[in-house]
């Protein structure tokens, strides 16, 4: 009897236990209260709530994503229900589109998982109304300096340059040294530039030494009685490059009048500017360009413009930014002149030669473009503030720097077109945008040098187009692909300006 009773109480735990189990399996559960989160697209928080009854959970997701910041990872319990309210944080949305994170709880228990996707909206896009037919100048080019006063720039170097598989520069200026036994230095990488599609604009530093009040290289100016003289000294060069095979299109009668340096220099009153043009620089043969003033100053060309024998022997207006300069030129668009600014550069300033500087740059360009400039030269093309390095202050020998790249937005995307109406965005001076067309497409420009992005742009058109590329240059990009998404009109283009970016968009019509 008492190995029966025995025998009875095993087979009643045994049962018991089995039940247990059996209520646990049935009873333990967990889930989301919501199967999708709709958050905004700007940054916040959100939250959602787990129910469990008789289960241990956590979530998870992933840790590349927009999400992040959970109050709770984990939670649960094995001998009661209940409900946990979990919090997080999710960032902006910087793209132009709708995007989703999954967020995945699994049931410790039962090892069932379940997955509550968030879906993050679209920001609101920025419009911008694009009028092709609202024009202003038409874009020449861009490029910079060739001379062997800088580091040596070789036929590599211009291949990198100036090839349309390279960054597409079309502009190069050179020197024309005083004395003609030095006119052969450059002509190498001239020749590989022109046979690349380069246009050349020829600089004096000097008239030779003999033609001077000073006899010398420095200071002084330029014998009056010596005007035919220089005039056949400019020919002289002209003729020399076309026998090497090099077309020299313009040339400058001075750079810099204005400026007495310690190295070859020539100085020039806005009168003997005025004389020289209207009375000898009608048999130069090419472009003639005046005046290079170290800050465009208008007293220089301003009374060759206005005067109406003079303003016939004067094909481009030409001047630098050293220290201001930067402003519209009407009386010489009234008169039919190109805008030529011909040197600048930005040295150790602006946070260093890195990208900020880049930017910064890049700003210089879209405003001389909104000011009606149609060519722009850049000092020194091999330097370690230039388009390509030199080996100095961290560079290396040959490389193409940021400033570069930067270039390279406008000269692929802006020469040879004519600059049009695009709109502003509203309350955002960080972002800085210029448009252009051209035969077959229209282009844009955009620099953004602000820290946050601008994640949606919406263009509309006046007209259809076919098809859209960009680049996007940024401090570890240069000039890739990004995306540009044409409406289903054909008149309208989304696209996104990350923060701190070069962003060059092609429409094809």
């Amino acid at each position: 009897m008492k190995n029966k009773l025995y025998s009875f109480l095993v087979l009643i735990i045994l049962f018991t236990g089995c039940k247990k189990d059996k209520n646990i399996a049935k009873d333990a559960s967990s889930g989301f209260n919501v199967d999708v989160l709709t958050i905004p697209n700007s940054s916040g928080k959100a939250e959602f709530t787990i129910k469990w009854e008789f289960a241990e959970w956590e979530i998870s997701t992933d840790v590349n994503g927009f999400i992040s910041g959970f109050t709770f990872l984990k939670g649960g319990s094995l001998n009661h229900t209940s409900a946990t309210r979990v919090s997080f944080n999710y960032t902006d949305n910087p793209t132009s589109m709708e995007r989703k994170q999954d967020i995945t709880l699994t049931n410790k228990t039962t090892g069932e998982k379940t997955v509550l996707t968030v879906t993050q909206s679209a920001p609101l896009p920025v419009e911008l109304t694009l009028d092709a037919s609202i024009q202003y100048q038409n874009i020449t080019g861009f490029g910079g300096m060739n001379t062997s006063w800088g580091p040596k720039i070789t036929v590599e170097d211009v291949e990198k340059m100036y090839s349309s598989n390279g960054l597409g520069y079309n502009m190069m200026r050179v020197m024309i040294y005083p004395k003609k036994a030095d006119w052969g230095t450059d002509v190498a990488s001239i020749l590989k530039a022109q046979s690349l599609g380069a246009r050349i604009l020829a600089s004096p530093w000097t008239p030779p030494s003999e033609m001077k009040s000073s006899n010398s290289n420095l200071h002084g100016y330029l014998l009056p009685t010596k005007y035919g003289d220089y005039v056949q000294h400019l020919n002289d060069f002209i003729a020399f490059m076309k026998d090497k095979g090099i077309i020299i299109e313009a040339i400058s009668i001075q750079n810099e009048p204005d400026w007495s340096p310690e190295y070859d220099g020539c100085e020039w009153s806005p009168e003997q500017i005025l004389d020289f043009i209207k009375n000898y620089a009608g048999n130069i043969n090419a472009k003639v360009v005046a005046a290079e003033a170290v800050n465009f100053k208008k007293m220089y060309t301003d009374p060759v413009l206005n005067d109406p024998i003079a303003v016939n022997n004067l094909d481009i207006a030409g001047g630098h930014l050293y220290g201001g300069g930067l402003l519209d030129y009407p009386l010489a668009r009234q008169k039919g002149k190109e805008i030529w600014m011909t040197e600048h550069l930005l040295n150790e300033v602006n946070s260093g030669m890195g990208w900020p500087q880049a930017l910064v740059f890049a700003k210089e360009l879209n405003d001389c473009m909104e000011s009606n400039f149609n060519a722009y030269f850049w000092w020194y093309l091999k330097r370690y503030y230039s388009m390509l390095g030199d080996g100095e202050k961290g560079t290396t020998m040959g490389e193409i720097l940021k400033r570069g790249y930067v270039l390279s937005h406008y000269a692929k995307y802006a020469t040879g077109r004519k600059r049009i109406q695009i709109g502003k965005i509203a309350n955002n001076a960080n972002v800085n945008i210029t448009a252009y067309s051209g035969q077959n497409d229209i282009t844009l420009v955009f620099v953004n040098n602000g820290t946050s992005a601008v994640p949606s742009v919406k263009i509309n058109l006046t007209t259809a187009v076919k098809s859209g590329e960009g680049v996007i240059t940024s401090e570890t990009q240069n000039m890739e692909p990004t995306n540009v998404d044409i409406g289903a009109d054909k008149k309208s283009v989304m696209i996104s300006l990350p923060a701190k970016t070069v962003v060059s968009i092609k429409l094809n019509k």
